[in-house]
């Protein structure tokens, strides 16, 4: 009983979660600022460390404004819910050699599945607005999601194919150097796939300020707005713990295993995403849309054959 508690408030749960956040949009921050020739936080705590827990607390405390004409629970409830959901992969994730917090030998469809979930969400927070820019920017979350998620599946379908186990422990257990040769074209594709499902540059398109305002999160404010983004925040978290378990090993490193090599290898992929996000312009739903069908989900398929073919070359038929 005691160490459910944990994993749900502590670690892995919300705990963790709100230390991640705040964590990781203060090195968003920073990390972007010199990429961009600016400054970045400075002056609050050292390196501006206080000045995003400033923010978080500004926006926690702040009025959450209801338009007139919405149903009052359902547009407060979506938001938890969000991030209910986003927190809920946390669980199934193997972060130390001890394994995770819900044993499950389904636990990658588990990931996959409450991710994919998490944009019809943000969907119904942009219906639920009465707001037609916030219905639109849930529109292109809804489109943009189908659209690459179909590519994230297959990409996070090779190393199950790979190791003939849909258990993300039993992947991490079994990651090598080899594998992670062989499963290094399925690693790119589920990264770009990620980069759609979590609407970062240049896939912005949900929240095109020049466009639709500021998409499904229009109509929202304060501790609602919050919320909104702490769940867009614990996402990069499970995203990222995906890439980690499937591709990267997990917490196995060099001389001993844990959650700090898992934690580096987090990072990494957020430096990457972040260098995309300061370089690269948004493209249009057009070429998104062509992107992610004409390019990415073939490619998905073309990389499967390689997983089945390195399987059977390489690991042998039992894998």
């Amino acid at each position: 009983m005691i160490q459910t508690l944990i994993d749900a408030f502590v670690f892995p749960g919300l705990l963790y979660a709100l230390v991640w956040t705040v964590g990781l949009f203060w090195f968003f921050r920073k990390f972007m600022a010199p990429l961009h020739k600016r400054v970045g936080p400075y002056f609050n705590g050292p390196h501006g460390s206080y000045q995003t827990l400033f923010d978080l607390t500004k926006l926690w405390t702040k009025e959450s404004i209801t338009p007139k004409g919405v149903n009052p629970y359902l547009f407060s409830l979506m938001p938890l819910l969000a991030v209910v959901v986003a927190l809920l992969p946390n669980a199934f994730v193997p972060w130390t050699p001890s394994g995770p917090a819900l044993s499950s030998p389904y636990s990658l469809l588990v990931l996959v599945v409450l991710v994919g979930i998490e944009p019809f969400l943000f969907f119904l927070t942009g219906f639920g607005s009465q707001n037609k820019y916030a219905f639109l920017g849930g529109i292109r979350v809804l489109t943009q999601a189908i659209s690459f998620e179909t590519a994230f599946f297959l990409a996070a379908l090779a190393p199950a194919l790979l190791f003939g186990s849909l258990d993300l422990a039993v992947i991490v257990e079994r990651t090598s150097w080899l594998s992670f040769a062989v499963l290094f074209p399925a690693f790119v594709l589920y990264f770009v796939a990620l980069l759609g499902l979590l609407e970062q540059p240049p896939f912005n398109i949900p929240d095109a300020e020049q466009e639709i305002v500021y998409g499904f999160l229009t109509e929202y404010s304060g501790t609602n707005y919050f919320l909104l983004n702490l769940a867009k925040f614990v996402e990069f978290m499970a995203v990222f713990a995906g890439i980690g378990a499937l591709y990267m090993g997990g917490y196995k490193g060099l001389f001993f295993d844990g959650y700090l090599w898992f934690f580096l290898k987090m990072v990494l992929v957020a430096v990457v995403m972040i260098t995309i996000r300061a370089a690269t312009p948004r493209v249009t739903l057009r070429q998104m849309l062509a992107f992610s069908w004409r390019w990415l989900v073939p490619l998905a398929l073309l990389d499967l054959a390689w997983v089945l073919l390195a399987k059977a070359l390489f690991f042998g038929q039992g894998g």
